[in-house]
């Protein structure tokens, strides 16, 4: 059985006769542009995306031709105040065509402005919601902020609107001490809330080297500012433990960061005025606290003044009083000193006329107590001497009972005998020999025996 073979090309052309008979008028459709891939030619080849829940549920190619293209982006951007590019959710009108080479997509040929320009206040207010869950609104500006002396500026270090800041800001910089350092980010645009973001990281890593954070924008040009709406980037302002300002350029409704910001002002010269009006005002404050001070001075020296006049008019008054109260005391302890003087000379002299008297006295006194104090101790030693007589005679007589008793002579008296071999004391059985004589003593005489065996 012989196949049927189409080609590649036979294919594609019947799929495009499909489409063209299928779908010949043109339809509003509403994706996300993904990626613009914008061509130096003028032609943009957009990459349409759908998404639910976050993730792409469907994905097809545009293209906008160079004639459309101009006139499309320039109507975007007058109602929307955006420009025409990725991450923006469009209406748009297509034709949906098929080419054998390049495949499938939507030819784009105009779009209604107005449908994104609600996509993005519906951003807006989904963002202001999710924050006023969170409890976050008005966290930064509950921050307290006296005056900035060091800045952390995030902006673009081109931008016109540093320049004008730095501008405003530099005629009294030196004047109150303030300094700047910028931390150079992309403010609008697709890759603001990024940039932006990675900024305020770097900052809060050297926080404490800052009093407040500034954000500031070219003026002019309404566009770009989409991103001020983010929540990410929104949630970060509101949450960051400095204050921030903001002077991002424009004068219509406020963006979510400027709600959730410290402070704002229209443009970043306002801004920075602001600022130094603030330092103005303080100093305004501080001259009038030193006018104060100065008249408040000039008071209490002339109250001093009059105090000390016053006072030093006291003290020679009361200094003679005192003088002549002294002069008085002091005549009156001269005279009570020689009275006093003259009673003890008298006393004095009575005693020392009394005194060999007393010295015989108390000499006799202390012969009669050291004659008491030998006396008692002769008793005491002549009884102590006659204790310890007693007591060595009853001991040597008990030695010699003891000795007595020991006594050979008791001993034999006991019963006991001695044995003596040619007058000298036996000890052991080994000592005697059989036949031989031995002398026994006891205790009232002497006799001989013989051995007869052992």
């Amino acid at each position: 059985m012989s196949k049927e073979v189409f080609t590649l090309k036979q294919v594609a052309q019947s799929i495009r006769k499909t489409l063209e008979s299928r779908y010949e008028r043109t339809y509003w459709v509403k994706a996300e542009i993904y990626k613009m891939n914008l061509f130096p030619s003028g032609h943009a080849f957009p990459e349409l995306v759908q998404r639910t829940d976050g993730k792409i549920v469907a994905n097809l190619s545009g293209v906008i031709w160079k004639t459309s293209y101009g006139r499309i982006s320039k109507q975007f951007e007058a109602t929307v105040k955006e420009p025409f590019s990725e991450g923006k959710e469009v209406l748009m009108l297509v034709k949906i065509t098929f080419s054998e080479v390049y495949g499938l997509s939507l030819h784009i040929t105009d779009i209604d402005p107005s449908y994104s320009l609600g996509a993005l206040h519906k951003l807006k207010l989904e963002t202001i919601d999710a924050l006023n869950k969170l409890g976050i609104l008005q966290k930064n500006q509950s921050l307290r902020l006296s005056l900035p002396k060091r800045i952390a500026v995030i902006s673009a270090e081109s931008s016109k609107g540093l320049s004008d800041f730095m501008q405003v800001l530099s005629a009294a910089q030196s004047k109150f001490g303030i300094s700047t350092f910028l931390f150079n980010a992309t403010v609008q645009g697709d890759q603001a809330v990024e940039s932006i973001l990675q900024a305020f990281n770097k900052i809060e890593r050297v926080r404490q080297y800052f009093d407040a954070v500034v954000i500031v924008r070219g003026g002019g040009a309404e566009v770009g500012m989409s991103c001020y709406d983010d929540f990410k980037l929104c949630k970060r302002i509101a949450e960051f433990p400095l204050p921030v300002l903001c002077g991002i350029g424009h004068s219509t409704n406020l963006t979510v960061a400027e709600m959730v910001a410290y402070s704002h002002a229209i443009t970043p010269s306002v801004l920075a005025a602001d600022l130094l009006q603030e330092f103005e005002l303080k100093l305004l404050e501080l001259d009038a606290i030193c006018a104060n001070l100065k008249q408040a001075q000039n008071r209490l020296l002339t109250d001093k003044k009059n105090t000390f006049h016053q006072t030093v008019s006291k003290i020679n008054g009361v200094t003679k009083w005192r003088f002549e109260r002294i002069n008085n005391q002091l005549s009156t302890a001269e005279q009570r000193c020689i009275q006093e003087v003259q009673h003890v000379l008298s006393f004095h002299k009575q005693y020392i006329s009394s005194s060999p008297i007393a010295i015989q006295t108390l000499v006799k006194k202390s012969h009669q107590i050291e004659h008491h104090r030998r006396t008692m101790l002769e008793q005491q030693l002549s009884f102590t001497m006659s204790r310890m007589v007693d007591k060595n005679a009853t001991l040597i007589e008990s030695l010699e009972k003891q000795v007595q008793l020991m006594s050979p002579a008791a001993v034999l008296a006991r019963g006991f005998a001695i044995a003596r071999s040619n007058g000298k004391a036996l000890l052991s059985k080994t000592e005697l020999h059989p036949g031989s004589m031995i002398q026994i003593e006891l205790s009232d005489g002497t006799a001989e025996a013989e051995v007869k065996s052992t």
